[in-house]
């Protein structure tokens, strides 16, 4: 995937997280429709910056990148986590 490719399918990753975001705000009303739309675009920024790193073979970005990834998706893992506990108490006993 070259560059131009790459930058056009950002409107397309955004469409998809925004479905992403109304699935799960529709199936867990524990979670916050904002809260889930900033992770998941600040994801795809984070991601985002670690592929023009990898393109531009900036690996010290690259690795710094994919950290931050890392602990944001962590961070996400454990907002989700905890509306699932608030929806299902009775089976996190």
């Amino acid at each position: 995937m070259d560059l131009h490719d790459f930058f056009c399918n950002r409107k397309a990753f955004a469409r998809n997280a925004d479905q992403i975001v109304a699935f799960l705000t529709a199936a867990n009303p524990n979670w916050s429709k904002k809260e889930l739309t900033d992770m998941f675009y600040t994801h795809l920024k984070l991601t985002t910056d670690e592929v023009l790193a990898r393109l531009e073979k900036d690996w010290d970005k690259d690795i710094r990148s994919a950290d931050r990834n890392e602990t944001h998706l962590i961070h996400m893992g454990d907002i989700l986590t905890e509306g699932i506990v608030k929806q299902f108490p009775d089976k996190f006993k």
